[in-house]
């Protein structure tokens, strides 16, 4: 391994000692971003501040949305954020679902400018926008829209949207919102037609220990406990909106 922008970079295999967690992180602000050349986020921050409470070690590693499904068949101790959708859950296999601690919107962002008032009301051959590791897909083939163009960056189809290279954005919300502010675009510049509301979880690699998983949980019960969840998600409630803590 090396250190590259104090993240750990993926040169072999991961494998974390028995009292240590590996933080898996990529880009998808506000939930994963690097600030100032370290991780952050509201995601992020969760999951470290939960692990240290714990009492473990922790480092950071780089995950390739291609690669996050082997990296946690192959990674003990791996944890990374992401939304609890039936296609994350396969996708991800055998990967173990630790804590949920919000429940975020999926939605189709369009431009204020067109017609679209409802999902029934924007065309199913719509050319939609997605990030690669958008966990969604399936359920807009399944709702009858046939044309999906994937992105490797979020930010890339906020880009493609406002250059009408797209009809509509599929994205968390909160992520829109962030992006769009990060880019000085008004907010009502576009509108929110939403999809679904699913809880956003730390998911574990497949052979973390179950006492591991215990610990962390419990870690995570305190943190809501004694306002700690609160305090974090307060540095990013203008792009989450209302508080709503999973379950």
């Amino acid at each position: 391994m090396a250190l590259i922008g104090g993240v750990v970079a993926l040169l072999a295999p991961l494998a974390a000692a028995a009292e240590g967690i590996i933080i898996g992180v990529y880009a998808y602000p506000p939930f994963e971003m690097e600030v100032g050349g370290r991780p952050s986020g509201y995601a992020h921050e969760i999951l470290d501040a939960v692990a240290r409470r714990a009492g473990f070690d922790v480092q950071t590693a780089d995950v390739p949305v291609v690669r996050a499904t082997k990296m946690l068949r192959d990674t003990p101790n791996l944890l990374i954020a992401g939304t609890k959708s039936g296609e994350a859950v396969a996708n991800y296999g055998a990967a173990i679902w630790g804590f949920c601690f919000e429940a975020v919107t999926h939605a189709l962002i369009v431009k204020a400018d067109r017609p679209y008032v409802g999902l029934e009301s924007l065309p199913r051959d719509a050319l939609i926008g997605a990030f690669l590791g958008y966990t969604l897909k399936g359920y807009l083939a399944e709702r009858g829209f046939s044309a999906v163009e994937l992105a490797s960056t979020n930010e890339q189809v906020a880009d493609m949207l406002m250059h009408d290279r797209v009809e509509a954005w599929a994205s968390l919300e909160g992520a829109a919102r962030y992006i769009l502010d990060a880019k000085g675009i008004p907010q009502d510049a576009v509108r929110a037609i939403p999809l679904r509301s699913l809880p956003f979880c730390a998911i574990a690699g497949v052979d973390t220990n179950p006492q591991v998983l215990d610990r962390l949980r419990a870690a995570y019960d305190g943190l809501v406990a004694d306002g700690g969840r609160a305090a974090i998600r307060a540095r990013y409630a203008r792009f989450l909106g209302p508080d709503r803590a999973w379950p």
